[in-house]
């Protein structure tokens, strides 16, 4: 591998953890904010311990390719998901406008995630392809609930704004 290839994977996995950290921030207050959701709520902190997870393996693997992760990266990305969490008091529609963000965010993770995996794969990174590629299924999974979810919760929404 490369330097520069090996750098690009190592900035790409600490930029991968900031965005799990901004999941965990995400995902933590959408549950605590759709509570008159249980379903969902619940589904929700259950992916919060995943995302956590995450956050183990991508520091482990960033530990072992001799970096560390980035402080104001991962600070970043709380701030980023405390205002998109934030934002939401603002609207009428929070869970519908809440599920979109939750959609929206884990298909930019997706994306992230490929890249990482054919970064990997292209510098024979095995180690790092084979952790990614394990977040990017989860993800994957994640992805087709939260579709689901956009219709169940705007459904939901409406009936309840109708009665």
């Amino acid at each position: 591998m490369t330097d520069t290839a090996r750098e690009n994977i190592r900035d790409w996995l600490r930029d991968a953890h900031a965005m799990e950290e901004q999941a965990e921030k995400l995902f933590s207050g959408q549950a605590d904010r759709l509570r008159d959701y249980p379903g969902l709520s619940a589904k929700l902190e259950t992916e919060v311990n995943y995302i956590k997870e995450h956050q183990r393996l991508l520091t482990s693997r960033i530990d072992q390719l001799g970096t560390s992760t980035s402080v104001i990266k991962d600070v970043a990305g709380k701030v980023v998901a405390a205002a998109q969490n934030f934002s939401g008091i603002m609207v009428s529609d929070e869970p519908v406008k809440g599920i979109l963000a939750l959609h929206t965010f884990t298909q930019m993770a997706i994306g992230s995630y490929k890249i990482l995996v054919s970064a990997a794969e292209a510098s024979a990174d095995l180690d790092t392809k084979s952790i990614c590629q394990t977040i990017l299924d989860h993800t994957e999974n994640r992805a087709a609930w939260i579709e689901t979810e956009l219709d169940s919760v705007t459904r939901t929404f409406l009936t309840d704004k109708a009665a």
